[in-house]
């Protein structure tokens, strides 16, 4: 319709009428009205959020501490100062303490929960000075509270637990922060309601779709380049909705124009042959004698023949009887809707899977069946490998979820007996929740990578700690397996940028597969250089090893090897693909190389500047 012509309802909406002009001052007074509401509310939210984050926060330091208390008393009874010290690393992280450590009376600390700044090696039969009173000290700050537990061994003397925390208590100021910050929204929607101008949101999913249209307007033409990740949200799933749908018109009519030039006998640029050639997707035409009358390029090549060979060919020798029976209903007297004939699950041998799907063609000789094939193999096989994963992960999650079970009942039965006991339980459970913790945050890992909302958080890293960590880390579990680990590293390591929690995902996962696939009584080795502004971390260990045609395969997500050994152990097929991404993200490398039966070592590769050494 030209734009000069309206109707005389579009004249009437040129100008707004009395009521409508009333809609602008009515909602900003409701604006107005709201805001104030949320003013006050969130005055008193504030207030009331203070003090029960302070309550709720000492009552979890008071209570975690004494259980801490009560542990560090059991283990340094029987001598286990190796324990303790293990006890105050997962403490301190799991209760988020800024500071936990026992020392002994003259001030030297036996064990703290950051490994570095433990100074006494051995504990001593007996020792002077320190004054128990029984009594549990208290000390609380401006948003600190500080324990500190007299423990006093029988026979030697007077250990101090010191525990330091934060109540998460709000600043003075919060409240007026949430104030103004309300009243600075406020302001904005009313400016939003005045103007009548909707708010531009720049998220991925929208700015991804603007991409497609203007790559649609430079000619772009293939759905596959235009859709988007299903994993951005509905507007996405949405978009590949209609881009879809768009495709099979467009092929309706491709298809409908080709078969009619075929009918009338023409030849040239336009005819059946040439479209049907330019066709991605298998074009078989079927007479009402059952016999292939026509077939394009892809089909050939989908049906693994040539053209010469399939003209004239019986259709039961080239389809199954689903196929062959949908043909016959459409050519001989069927309704013309389509049919579509879905393949099963994709064999583990890499067999092709096609979908078949039939229509009715009418020409002046009478229906003819048109069979349009494609290949969805790689399609059914994401589909599997994504059942494969959620049957592991429901493995996977329900290992420590009973063992965590199991040993809280085992605690809470005999646990207060049994002061031994209940330490093992704790250390159970921690280790279980460190594993649950772990597969949660793979997984997380997984959806940011399928997202593309993977980012790092750039800080200094110490080398230093971040290794010593490490090795706490994987001792216990190294000798539980009688895995002999060993660190080989420089004399110094550097300062370097990064993130330094994604960084030791990678670490872990790299090590912690080292450790699993070694046998009992290996030896796994972590090399360390660094120089020229080149980190190099090698994992190297004589484990069962991986065949070099699955060498790079084992980077892909969900894949594990063949080796009948490996389905013996349990693993998700993530570790090696989130080490790969986060390590390339910040501008390195891993590498591989490994012999069946010898070993593996899989090494990072991560540049530095060298002056932030």
């Amino acid at each position: 319709m030209s734009e000069s012509v309206q109707s005389p309802g579009a004249k009437r909406r040129g100008r707004l009428g009395p009521a409508e002009t009333l809609i602008g001052p009515i909602l900003v007074v409701a604006v107005v009205v709201v805001m104030a509401a949320l003013f006050v509310v969130g005055w008193w939210s504030v207030r009331a959020e203070r003090t029960a984050v302070v309550a709720a926060r000492t009552a979890h330091v008071v209570s975690s501490s004494q259980l801490l208390a009560d542990s560090v008393h059991s283990m340094l009874s029987s001598g286990d100062v190796a324990a303790v010290r293990r006890l105050m690393a997962g403490a301190g992280r799991q209760n988020g303490f800024q500071s936990c450590r026992v020392e002994l009376p003259d001030g030297s600390i036996l064990a703290d929960m950051e490994p570095a700044r433990n100074a006494v090696d051995t504990l001593a039969d007996t020792w002077p000075g320190g004054d128990a009173t029984g009594e549990v000290i208290q000390q609380v700050g401006d948003g600190e509270l500080t324990l500190i537990y007299p423990i006093k061994l029988p026979g030697r003397g007077i250990v101090t637990l010191r525990v330091e925390a934060s109540t998460g208590a709000l600043g003075q100021g919060a409240g007026m922060t949430l104030v103004v910050a309300v009243a600075v929204a406020g302001a904005i929607l009313i400016l939003v309601v005045l103007l009548y101008r909707p708010a531009k949101s720049r998220v991925v999913p929208f700015a991804l779709i603007r991409e497609a249209l203007m790559s649609i307007q430079s000619g772009e033409a293939d759905p596959d380049a235009l859709k988007v990740s299903d994993a951005l949200g509905p507007e996405a799933r949405v978009w590949n909705q209609l881009v879809g749908q768009q495709d099979r018109r467009e092929q309706d009519k491709l298809l409908d124009r080709a078969l009619s030039s075929a009918a009338s006998g023409q030849t040239g640029s336009g005819s059946f042959g040439v479209i049907g050639d330019a066709l991605w997707h298998g074009i078989v035409l079927v007479g009402d004698e059952m016999r292939v009358s026509y077939a394009n390029g892809a089909a050939a090549v989908l049906l693994k023949s040539s053209r010469e060979a399939l003209l004239n060919t019986a259709a039961s020798e080239l389809f199954d009887e689903d196929v062959i029976s949908a043909l016959r209903e459409v050519t001989r007297g069927g309704d013309g809707r389509r049919r579509t004939i879905e393949p099963g699950q994709t064999s583990e041998d890499g067999a092709e899977a096609l979908r078949f799907s039939i229509r009715a063609v009418r020409d002046d000789r009478g229906k003819t069946g048109l069979v349009l094939i494609e290949d969805v193999t790689q399609q059914r096989i994401a589909e599997q490998t994504r059942r494969n994963f959620v049957a592991q992960v429901a493995h996977e999650l329900r290992t420590p979820l009973t063992n965590i079970s199991l040993n809280v009942e085992a605690a809470v039965d005999d646990g207060e007996e049994d002061a031994e006991l209940r330490g093992r339980c704790l250390n159970v459970i921690n280790q279980e929740t460190q594993r649950l913790a772990q597969l949660v945050n793979d997984m997380l890992s997984v959806s940011e990578v399928e997202a593309g909302s993977m980012s790092l958080r750039e800080n200094d890293i110490r080398l230093d700690a971040v290794f010593a960590d490490l090795e706490a880390d994987f001792k216990q579990l190294a000798q539980e397996k009688q895995v002999k680990l060993s660190f080989d590293l420089p004399p110094k390591l550097p300062v370097i940028q990064g993130d330094r929690d994604k960084l030791a995902i990678s670490l872990h996962n790299l090590l912690g597969n080292a450790i699993k696939y070694s046998p009992t009584g290996g030896e796994v080795t972590v090399v360390i250089l660094a120089e020229d502004g080149k980190l190099s971390v090698a994992f190297k260990d004589k484990g069962i090893g991986i065949d070099k045609e699955e060498l790079e395969k084992v980077f892909e997500r969900f894949y594990r090897a063949k080796d009948s050994r490996v389905k013996e152990i349990t693993g998700t097929g993530l570790g090696l693909p989130i080490a790969r991404e986060i390590v390339r993200r910040h501008g390195g490398d891993i590498d591989a190389s490994s012999s069946l039966n010898q070993g593996s070592t899989f090494t990072i590769n991560l540049p530095y500047k060298p002056e932030a050494a």
